[in-house]
């Protein structure tokens, strides 16, 4: 382990000191990018947890082994509250909101299960227009009025 120690803290010094030497830029593209890349990505809730994560670690190693007994002894109890949380409300209000919105998007919707559900097309009986035959105009108006 010291050794490790040792090759990360020269690395360091290269990297603090001489910059602008080859290695140096191998050395920031191994160590230092990724972990630099890694924490820019992170957002406040990441931070929240790890602060979460590291207060309970930090009541445990302060209680030493006493707080893992006493975490044992509650979960019962936090077993019963999770219990009781109902998971069939929040399916049935996931249900209510798709309801809502399919009802605000009305035509919208119609047309997607349409898209959907294609209806079968059976064989379709069209219609066919018929060309009237062209009037014999040959005669005056009166001739065929008083026939």
């Amino acid at each position: 382990m010291p050794i490790v120690a040792a090759t990360f803290v020269a690395c360091i010094v290269v990297l603090r000191l001489w910059p602008e030497l080859p290695v140096a830029r191998v050395l920031a593209g191994l160590l230092v990018l990724p972990v630099a890349r890694r924490f820019a990505s992170l957002t406040p809730g990441h931070w929240l947890l790890f602060a979460m994560l590291s207060a309970a670690a930090g009541t445990i190693v302060w209680m030493g082994g006493d707080m893992i007994i006493v975490s044992a002894m509650g979960s019962p109890e936090l077993a019963g509250v999770l219990m009781a949380v109902d998971v069939a409300a929040y399916l049935d209000a996931m249900l209510a909101a798709l309801a809502v919105a399919g009802a605000v998007r009305g035509a919208s919707l119609k047309l997607w299960v349409a898209r959907v559900l294609p209806r079968s097309r059976g064989r379709r009986t069209r219609r066919v227009r018929v060309a009237r035959k062209a009037a014999n105009d040959d005669e005056p108006a009166g001739w065929g009025a008083a026939a």
